[in-house]
């Protein structure tokens, strides 16, 4: 017959006990925490007969544990589970609401999230990005290449050692205490979320994890500052003045006159110019080169036909010969226009000579913010306005926009344009273009677009 409980000695003196348990097995040495043997005996049969032991027997906690319980955890501890055993066991915990979520070991879950990461804002080797291409939406190696620096500098830093299960809301959250990331812009502390609220939300749905942890999230307000503008009359006088680039000043004056985005001036190509207006097909980009424009949908603009001569007297310049193929801003290479950066150093530099000061609260965007203002006020429909700008930001908008002929809206623009911004191009002297040298052609500064 089994014996009920062994006792056994240490070399301190004290008595230690092992219970026989319900299911036969043996209880882990307990200290009962006197040096007398027939006190040891009474109190190790008392806990074999009530099926209680303390946890502690020598602290103030009084806390109980039943055999039925060491057991349990005797099982566990020796017994060789299945994987689906394992998950079963949690599921039962889970349905009692003894546990929220669990990451099993060797799943995918427990990836560490350093490695998913690196591996999500990857174009090579994200799952997220292949199925953006093959769902035709495009992204753009400048977004991941941002996102793959907020990761490296905010959040790895945070979160390295832990696995993509265990990142919880909190974890997140925790940024908003961070005084240096909160000295950030708004739109800039969004953007260091945005790089993990979306690898985590991916994670989520395609059972990564068990954590929603991208809900909730109070996100800082993203009321951006006013963009600076210059008035008709400023405009006017800054392309009167010399610049010591005309490239650069055309290229101004070209965002200026139709409102592009001055990737879309950069990718401008031979090919792009039509009789009367510009094909706007493409953007330029140093990061994803030439792409596809901001909203993916190309775009016309009526064009005056002097503008035209100066755009074709420009493309007529490049030293390359590509044909129909060569970019109008052509740079230092064929395959490459010039770095948009440049123009914006020598705009501010006619700024300079014409008595600004805070010269660098003004962009290339700048004259596209001009043209939507100063064209929706001399047409006032936002409607049309829209199909020369090329924003597709209002859904509702859009689906109004598509009920107006684009050739007579593209007609409407045109006759504001010449009335508005005809008399910049006239004004602007006869342009005699210099091409730089590389050290010349080397950016001084950026804008973010």
């Amino acid at each position: 017959m089994l014996k009920k409980y062994y006792l056994f000695r240490r070399n301190n003196g004290v008595f230690y006990c092992q219970i026989r348990l319900p299911d036969g097995s043996l209880s882990v040495n307990k200290s009962i925490g006197c040096y007398n043997k027939k006190e040891a005996e009474d109190v190790a049969m008392r806990w074999y007969i009530t099926g209680k032991m303390p946890v502690r027997t020598n602290g103030k906690n009084k806390e109980e544990t039943t055999t039925d319980f060491l057991s349990i955890l005797n099982n566990i501890r020796t017994y060789d589970f299945s994987q689906d055993q394992v998950q079963e066991m949690f599921k039962v915990l889970k349905q009692r609401e003894y546990v929220l979520s669990a990451v099993f070991a060797k799943s995918i879950q427990a990836k560490p999230i350093e490695e998913y990461l690196e591996e999500f804002w990857n174009s090579e080797t994200s799952p997220y990005v292949r199925e953006k291409k093959l769902k035709g939406q495009p992204i753009h190696t400048h977004y991941l290449s941002n996102n793959q620096s907020y990761i490296r500098n905010y959040w790895i830093p945070r979160l390295a050692g832990k696995v993509v299960g265990e990142i919880t809301r909190e974890d997140i959250n925790a940024i908003f205490e961070d005084d240096e990331v909160m000295k950030r812009a708004p739109k800039t502390v969004n953007q260091i979320v945005g790089a993990i609220t979306i690898p985590m939300k991916y994670a989520f749905f395609h059972n990564l994890t068990e954590k929603n942890c991208y809900d909730g999230i109070i996100k800082c307000s993203n009321k951006s500052k006013p963009r600076k503008i210059l008035t008709m009359e400023e405009t006017k006088a800054l392309f009167e003045t010399e610049w010591e680039n005309d490239s650069a000043k055309l290229a101004c004056l070209l965002s200026c006159y139709t409102g592009m985005r001055r990737g879309e001036v950069a990718g401008l190509r031979l090919c792009d110019i039509g009789e009367d207006r510009l094909y706007i097909r493409h953007s330029w980009s140093p990061y994803d080169e030439l792409k596809s424009i901001k909203t993916g949908e190309e775009r016309e603009m009526l064009i005056p036909p002097l503008l035209r001569n100066m755009l074709l007297a420009q493309a007529e310049l490049t030293p390359y010969g590509e044909g129909e193929s060569a970019y109008v801003f052509f740079g230092l290479v064929p395959e490459k226009p010039t770095d948009p950066a440049n123009w914006l150093k020598y705009m501010r530099r006619a700024l300079k000579k014409l008595g600004f000061i805070n010269t660098e609260e003004y962009t290339i965007q700048s004259f596209r913010h001009e043209w939507c203002t100063t064209a929706l006020s001399e047409i006032g429909d936002k409607r049309i306005c829209m199909i020369g700008s090329g924003h597709k930001t209002d859904s509702v908008f859009a689906n109004y926009s598509n009920h107006i002929q684009k050739e007579e809206a593209l007609k409407k623009i045109a006759v504001a344009a010449e009335k508005l911004f005809l008399p910049l191009v006239e004004a602007t002297e006869k342009v005699e273009y210099k091409i730089l040298d590389e050290e010349e052609e080397v950016a001084c500064e950026t804008e973010v677009v």
